[in-house]
């Protein structure tokens, strides 16, 4: 897969056996002796005529790629008296592939056409960007990795970057950002590449660079 220059790679990220304060919550390597204990996600918000998607996921499985779950689960908090965890602001489809993503370590995505599907291609650009940012908050390093490959990748295969989901990015990480990085830098290459102009919101953070 071609790599475009200044964008982050697997190194760029820290990296699960990194020292760090976190470090002391990772568990043990899921071998499902605990087969029966499993934990409960509560995805979306509620309102008067929804509830949230509930997610049952094994709990080693959760904690094991999670230092923050782990913590969250076997602390005396809420999270670890009633084995739940809320993610109210979290759609279903963003769930679903952390969740492929746990028990696999991939993430199998579609290949839209933007000109054919748009609101297909759109909707799974900013699936893929709130992945990570949900990675960054559950400390899954890993998956932050992989979601920026998945993303290059789709922009290699369809020649296009998904920058419908830039308002999001801007909205959802802060400053120095290496998604934010990882969208500016792949439009600079799209416009050496004679394909055409900056996108008007990596144009007017260009100072993260």
């Amino acid at each position: 897969m071609a790599k475009h220059p200044n964008t982050p790679s697997k190194s760029a990220l820290p990296q699960d056996d990194e020292e760090g304060p976190r470090k002391r919550h990772r568990a043990n390597a899921p071998d499902f002796s605990q087969a029966d204990e499993v934990v409960t996600f509560l995805v979306g918000p509620e309102t008067k005529n929804r509830k949230p998607k509930k997610f049952i996921v094994h709990k080693e499985i959760a904690c094991y790629h999670s230092p923050v779950l782990n913590a969250a689960f076997k602390s005396g908090f809420i999270e670890g008296r009633t084995q739940t965890y809320k993610l109210d602001d979290v759609s279903e489809g963003v769930f679903k592939l952390l969740v492929q993503w746990l028990y696999s370590q991939k993430l199998t995505v579609q290949y839209f056409d933007r000109e054919k599907d748009p609101a297909d291609s759109s909707l799974q650009g900013k699936n893929l960007a709130a992945l990570y940012v949900l990675a960054d908050r559950l400390a899954m390093p890993s998956l932050q990795n992989l979601v920026l490959e998945t993303i290059e990748d789709i922009s290699v295969k369809s020649d296009t970057i998904p920058n419908t989901c830039l308002h999001y990015v801007y909205e959802n990480t802060s400053k120095g950002s290496q998604l934010r990085r990882f969208f500016v830098a792949m439009n600079g290459k799209h416009v050496l590449a004679g394909f055409g102009t900056l996108a008007y919101e990596a144009r007017t953070q260009l100072g993260d660079l």
